[in-house]
């Protein structure tokens, strides 16, 4: 499944060897364990300049590099906070794009995320990683990096309604371009598709 609503085109021109569009911040939404970053990483290694890669998967990887050797259940809270730190910061900062990984499902979040887009001046680009729960808990299974299921439901349920929510334009408030893939067509989207031609 594709489904687009916005200016995503597959036919959109290669951005490579020139700058990218100034002010767009992509989201890449979708539960965990589905392949976020996965995709985070097929969509930097394009290597669009000016586009800045945010994942919280290098925070966890830089604070096993200091040698904690807490299990990730105790590290979780902290890898999170210092990730929305930094989104937060590279929002704010002078990146002509920025790219973050982020389930998506919390309101608070898309919330403040959405209000420093906008406050830098960023139109904001989605795209929705749909697989289901079980392909996820896979994913965190294949990672050694499973979440607890109270927590795992809730990001279902919640990712469920944010899919019939973006299906309709009062729920693309503050989006530019929204485009919903499988584990299949994620395999295929470009960065330069993400960044396409303007809406309309």
């Amino acid at each position: 499944m594709a489904v687009h609503t916005g200016p995503v085109a597959g036919g959109a021109r290669r951005l490579r060897g020139r700058a990218a569009p100034h002010g767009v911040l992509v989201v890449v939404g979708g539960l965990p364990g589905s392949g976020k970053t996965t995709l985070l990483r097929r969509l930097l290694a394009e290597q669009v300049p000016g586009v800045v890669g945010l994942d919280s998967e290098d925070v966890a990887a830089r604070l096993r590099r200091t040698g904690l050797r807490l299990p990730y259940r105790l590290l979780r809270p902290v890898v999170h906070a210092w990730h929305r730190v930094r989104v937060l910061h590279h929002i704010a900062g002078p990146a002509p794009v920025v790219v973050l990984t982020d389930p998506w499902t919390r309101p608070w979040w898309r919330a403040a995320v959405l209000r420093a887009a906008r406050r830098a001046g960023r139109s904001v680009r989605l795209v929705l990683l749909d697989a289901s729960q079980d392909l996820a808990e896979s994913g965190q299974a294949a990672r050694a990096r499973r979440i607890p299921t109270r927590s795992m439901r809730r990001h279902a349920t919640r990712w469920s309604t944010l899919l019939d929510t973006v299906a309709g334009p009062d729920g693309r408030a503050g989006v530019r371009s929204v485009v919903v893939v499988d584990r299949r067509r994620a395999g295929q989207v470009t960065l330069a598709e993400v960044l396409g031609r303007p809406a309309a």
